[in-house]
């Protein structure tokens, strides 16, 4: 059975022809939904400008990723835009999802740590550096990789499998069933679909998720040790 991957892509470019490659590598043991944005495209422009218009920007991302389990999600840094970066990308999809970890790319490294560290970054001290680094690693990203490397860096992150997590599998399996109600085990989400559960254990939104997995998970093995008994 062919494992499901959910990969976000953002660039102000078109990224086709590279994810085409990537699921043709993956095709034996992926199914992979590529979600891909492209900023440089005519419908991101304020009205009457070829400026980009970041709300409609997020309220795309919001609508495209709505419902869905994202497994990793990729930015380009340089989106040739001068207020708005593939850092500010990661801060607005964390905005709608806060949970999800980012590979950034670029071309050109100078500008990304000049724009992390400062534009004097030669002659940063140490402090200043550690700050840049600290920066990052708030924005879950794995990885700072270049450009030309990312479909190789994908596809060995993909057959890691480094997803596969028990949130994440019961995400999935939710929502494979999605518009059902939840009647049982746990009362405070009687009447919920399984859609709605799948979106709080994706975005941790709400502490209860973390106490609904565990009643899920105590009332499977309760029924596992009644099946053993005979």
């Amino acid at each position: 059975m062919k494992q499901k991957r959910c990969i976000l892509v953002i660039d102000d470019k078109s990224q086709s022809a590279v994810i085409n490659g990537i699921r043709s590598k993956l095709s034996k043991d992926f199914d992979l939904d590529f979600i891909a944005i492209r900023t440089g495209a005519a419908e991101f422009k304020k009205d009457d400008s070829e400026d980009l218009d970041v709300v409609k920007l997020k309220t795309e991302i919001e609508s495209r990723i709505k419902g869905k389990h994202l497994d990793i999600a990729l930015s380009d840094f340089d989106l040739e835009c001068p207020y708005f970066t593939g850092l500010d990308t990661v801060h607005m999809v964390h905005d709608i999802r806060d949970n999800v970890s980012f590979f950034v790319y670029s071309g050109n490294w100078n500008k990304v740590i000049a724009s992390v560290v400062g534009q004097e970054y030669q002659k940063a001290s140490i402090e200043e550096l550690v700050g840049g680094v600290n920066k990052l690693i708030k924005a879950q990203i794995i990885d700072c990789i270049e450009r030309a490397d990312y479909q190789e860096i994908l596809i060995d992150y993909l057959k890691k499998d480094k997803g596969n997590s028990v949130e994440h599998r019961l995400a999935s399996l939710l929502r494979a069933n999605g518009e059902m109600k939840f009647e049982s085990c746990f009362p405070e989400f009687k009447g919920m679909t399984f859609n709605e559960i799948a979106e709080m254990i994706d975005s941790h939104s709400d502490a209860r998720s973390d106490e609904w997995i565990e009643a899920v998970l105590a009332q499977t093995i309760a029924y596992l040790v009644k099946v053993n008994n005979g």
